[in-house]
């Protein structure tokens, strides 16, 4: 197609906001955005590629973790691997989003209004960042979300002894600690449930995730019992895997395109290097369909990837047989 001269871009998230501070002023650009994210507890990590196309479109981040050593723990504490940690840049959501927000040129029209028929959007070019209730993803492939059996929760809390950062596995559910800083830490929960699938209300959640857990070892518990109601509650949905990410005049990026559970920490990072390889694209007179090569099997591998490593994680484990007496 040729290089679009006006782009309508809906949903103000990672991705959503990202395209629009990273396209040059030569494109018109509007953002839909609904309404503005609620700010929340939830943290993130930012893999280095994604870091580095962040910088280059002016958004400043701190810098990363350095490498370091995490356990893998079954739920009753015993340890059973270590493992090197990457250098990955460790922040709470509300900090990125205020990031991207202050890198949104000026020039950018926004609409704070939902887009109820992006058919009718007046552009050259629709890119849908609306997340993976994606109403852009129908007008590329038809493709509804689908609920997967889990559900999560996450929060912050004081912390972490570094002889318990990690994740812990067991049979339809996980944990994990991760240390942001010196005086703070995140954890996030993952258990099957079949509650909702939404809305999800935190104390029912915490409330049954106390009792999943509840013969547990004394690093999950004491992170559920003094969790309070500001912690997020969430199931999880993913987005099936497409067959293209892009159609006519109609664009998906991000969790609209590729929404997948989270055990790689991969979403940030893929929403912000579809972004960005997106702007470069249309920047560059490059085509829509050299771009989605590229990203498609790069995402499609993160999210196989991550759906493999949560059915390892919550596998059904086996005891050992006790030995049978006599021949």
């Amino acid at each position: 197609m040729p290089r679009p001269r006006r782009v309508a871009i809906v949903g103000g998230g990672i991705a959503g906001l990202t395209l629009a501070a990273a396209l040059p002023s030569s494109v018109e650009v509007t953002l839909h955005e609904a309404q503005p994210e609620r700010a929340t507890g939830a943290a993130l990590g930012l893999w280095p590629a994604a870091v580095r196309a962040l910088g280059r479109v002016g958004v400043d981040l701190p810098p990363p973790a350095p490498p370091g050593r995490a356990g893998l723990f079954d739920v009753d504490g015993r340890r059973r691997l270590h493992l090197a940690t990457p250098a990955l840049t460790l922040l709470e959501r509300p900090d990125l989003m205020a990031a991207l927000q202050a890198a949104v040129p000026a020039r950018v029209t926004r609409v704070h209004q939902e887009v109820e028929d992006p058919t009718a959007l007046d552009a050259d070019l629709v890119v849908g960042a609306d997340g993976v209730r994606s109403q852009v993803r129908g007008l590329v492939q038809r493709a509804d979300r689908v609920a997967t059996p889990w559900v999560a929760l996450r929060g912050l809390a004081g912390p972490a002894d570094p002889a318990e950062v990690g994740e812990y596995w067991g049979p339809d559910r996980l944990f994990g600690l991760v240390p942001l800083d010196a005086r703070r830490s995140y954890w996030f929960t993952t258990h099957r449930s079949d509650l909702g699938p939404e809305p999800l209300e935190v104390p029912e959640v915490l409330a049954q995730a106390r009792t999943r857990f509840g013969g547990d070892c004394a690093t999950i518990r004491r992170r559920l019992e003094t969790a309070d109601d500001r912690i997020l509650a969430t199931r999880i949905w993913t987005v099936p895997a497409l067959r293209r990410y892009a159609r006519e005049r109609y664009v998906v990026v991000g969790d609209a395109a590729h929404a997948s559970t989270p055990n790689l920490g991969r979403g940030a990072t893929d929403a912000v290097l579809d972004a960005t390889s997106l702007a470069a694209t249309l920047t560059g007179h490059g085509s829509l369909l050299r771009w989605q090569a590229a990203r498609l099997p790069a995402t499609r591998a993160s999210a196989l990837g991550a759906a493999a490593l949560m059915r390892l994680a919550t596998r059904p484990r086996t005891r050992p047989r006790p030995a049978r007496e006599g021949g």
